[in-house]
């Protein structure tokens, strides 16, 4: 395998939204609903709760690609923060999301199909390997071509987006019977606490986790400065209209105590509506769901070692290019390896702490490099801007902080973990800088 030049722009628009999309939309919509039902004192408040969290998924996608379009080049956040903070800060935050917040998070990810799969085939107690053999799957596709990746994704995409549409539409119209429909429609709370509003927001938000990783690839969209943008619109939108019907089938068929109270909300509505055969067609979902949150975050997550080695700030060897494929395949390896170590030592609620602390950290820092960049006019005039000038950055800037401070109080012992880990960067760049090899 011998270094190429870099990587070539051929993505396009729909490539990036759905990219955008297809990483998003993973297991959290199958579960969220509970929370919301339980917090929301009607279905039109949770609905409401669902269009606020695209709101601010939607500010900080933005954030990212005006970013994206400032600095249009493979890497996203640690090119964006080399350039507004200095290179020890992009170094720290490049090296906890390597070797840590992206391998953890599609490590959990990989988990969670594994166990899906598990209520349709009959795995056993072969779960990790089921995990480990998506997660490979994932690594193979992507190595095989940009191009080849990005079609897989669109159709990944595109199926779990139209099958989980469907699949509530054909609930609603089931209609569950008429007893039971009327329990669901009178059985949702009086009020609800402040409290318990933020714990479903923590949750929401959650589904719309990954907002960030399409400005991974800007150097290979074409017009990355128009296109990020759109794509990033498209897909919020996408998803708010699809969460918000998914959340009207669950309080439509569901009481909300019985919602409230399930930790498979969605198969559950599903079964009330279409029969209990039809909880499998929900786990299948998962599955499919869950797989193209993968595929989607290796495509991406896999660009950001690559960039560092580019940069003289991780090893060489992982800046390569495939000389037939045209892929950072040697990166791609990397981080697959990687998540299969977290795979194999760390269970679910241990990985979804570890990176659900650092990543909050990670998107207001980026809110505020945006800030930044423009007062310094890097990149100006972009060709493309974030509309409503400092709303967006504000927007994020205040949910990072009051997600951070949250999830430190739920958990503060695994929060600390992650900012452990987060802060091992620091000793890592001394060390590097001092006994690496200059690029």
């Amino acid at each position: 395998m011998t270094d190429a030049r870099d990587l070539k722009r051929q993505l396009g628009l729909l490539d990036a939204a759905s990219i955008f999309v297809g990483i998003i939309l993973g297991s959290g919509i199958f579960v969220a609903p509970a929370a919301v039902a339980a917090a929301a004192p009607s279905a039109w408040v949770g609905a409401l709760l669902w269009i606020a969290g695209a709101v601010v998924a939607a500010c900080g996608a933005l954030c990212y690609a005006e970013c994206g379009a400032r600095l249009p080049r493979t890497g996203g956040f640690y090119v964006f923060y080399r350039e507004a903070y200095g290179a020890p800060v992009a170094f720290v935050g490049g090296f906890a999301a390597v070797l840590v917040t992206y391998p953890a998070s599609i490590a959990a990810i990989s988990l969670v199909l594994s166990r899906y799969l598990a209520e349709v085939l009959p795995v056993g107690r072969g779960e990790t390997w089921v995990a480990a053999g998506a997660l490979l799957l994932a690594g193979a596709l992507n190595v095989l071509g940009v191009r080849f990746g990005a079609g897989a994704q669109k159709l990944l995409s595109a199926t779990k987006v139209s099958a989980l549409a469907a699949l509530s539409i054909a609930a609603l119209l089931a209609s569950a019977p008429p007893a039971e429909a009327a329990a669901a429609r009178s059985a949702a709370p009086a009020s609800a606490s402040a409290a318990a509003l933020l714990g479903a927001m923590v949750v929401l938000l959650w589904t719309y986790d990954g907002w960030s990783d399409v400005t991974l690839i800007a150097g290979e969209i074409r017009e990355p400065g128009r296109n990020l943008g759109r794509a990033v619109l498209l897909g919020s939108a996408i998803l708010a209209g699809l969460y918000v019907l998914v959340q009207a089938s669950v309080a439509t068929l569901l009481p909300a105590s019985r919602a409230a109270g399930s930790d498979r909300v969605v198969a559950d509505a599903v079964e009330q509506g279409l029969g209990p055969a039809a909880g499998k067609l929900v786990a299948l979902l998962v599955v499919l769901c869950t797989f193209g949150a993968i595929h989607g975050a290796v495509l991406t997550a896999s660009r950001l070692g690559f960039a560092m080695a580019r940069d003289g700030r991780f090893p060489a060897w992982f800046g390569a290019v495939h000389p037939r494929w045209g892929t950072p395949a040697r990166s791609t390896a990397g981080l697959v390896a990687a998540a299969l170590v977290y795979v194999s030592v760390a269970g679910f609620g241990n990985l979804l702490a570890f990176f659900s602390f650092s990543v909050w950290i990670f998107y207001g820092l980026t809110a505020a490099a945006l800030l930044v960049l423009r007062r310094r006019g890097v990149g100006s005039p972009p060709t493309w801007k974030a509309p409503g000038g400092v709303v967006p950055p504000i927007v994020v800037l205040a949910t990072a902080a009051g997600m951070t401070v949250s999830l430190m109080a739920q958990d503060p012992g695994r929060s600390l973990i992650g900012l452990a880990l987060l802060l091992a960067g620091i000793p890592a760049y001394w060390i590097w800088t001092r006994w690496a090899p200059r690029p």
